[in-house]
């Protein structure tokens, strides 16, 4: 097999974790999952040891286990990933970024504005996730980009992990625009090279998904990441 087939193996098991089709607490067995997906053992055997690298499935005596998170291990998942992208923006912010790269963080945060203040979130998340992904690139660093896109792995931990459509409710809605001020704080401090401010910023940005957490945990069935979550 390919590695671009093996490639494709690991993101659909990925896949199936982060959407809920696969729990946690689901056995997984290379012959089963084999027979299921059409495909030889060996790739799907290596998809399971790279899955069992990033934290999503533990081993056992016959095989493997979608794992299960504590509320508490789900907390600690979104405070690393906000350390991550804290080193990240404070990082550009103490390099310096350039004039292009700050006016199309700009443009992308007008956009993002105008969705919020219409109230049309259908393009929200996609937009955020750009916003996320431009801000860590705008550090410069391969390597940061390469840790901080590992700590989206966790169904939970990425930046727009709760969807905005799921929830009509006056809270979850409300973090959104307190998350969106923090998007221009953030920004401001990285042109004004404020490192340890922008650091800051970004920790304190990533807190919020502790609310969402606690929100979504009362519509569990609407997102299906939280299968992972223990009750």
């Amino acid at each position: 097999m390919s590695d671009l087939q093996s490639q494709a193996v690991l993101y659909d098991l990925r896949s199936r974790i982060a959407s809920g089709d696969l729990r946690g607490g689901d056995k997984l067995r290379a012959s089963h999952l084999a027979q299921q997906m059409s495909a030889s053992r060996t790739p799907i055997s290596e998809a399971l040891n790279k899955l069992e690298a990033e934290g999503l499935v533990v081993r056992d005596k016959s095989g493997f286990t979608v794992r299960q998170f504590r509320i508490e291990e789900v907390f600690d998942a979104i405070d690393l990933r906000g350390m991550l992208e804290g080193a990240a923006v404070q990082k550009a912010a103490e390099r310096g970024i350039e004039l292009e790269t700050s006016r199309n963080l700009r443009r992308l945060l007008q956009r993002m504005d105008i969705v919020i203040t219409r109230c049309d979130f259908a393009d929200y998340d996609a937009l955020n996730d750009e916003f996320h992904r431009r801000l860590i690139a705008a550090s410069g660093s391969k390597l940061l980009q390469e840790e901080v896109a590992r700590s989206y792995r966790f169904p939970f931990a990425g930046p727009s992990a709760f969807p905005t459509r799921a929830s009509e409710s006056p809270r979850f809605l409300a973090s959104i625009q307190t998350g969106q001020a923090q998007h221009h704080n953030i920004v401001n401090a990285i042109e004004q090279r404020q490192g340890a401010r922008a650091f800051a910023l970004m920790c304190e940005h990533a807190r919020l998904a502790h609310h969402n957490v606690t929100e979504a945990l009362a519509t569990r069935p609407a997102l299906p990441q939280l299968a992972m979550v223990a009750e």
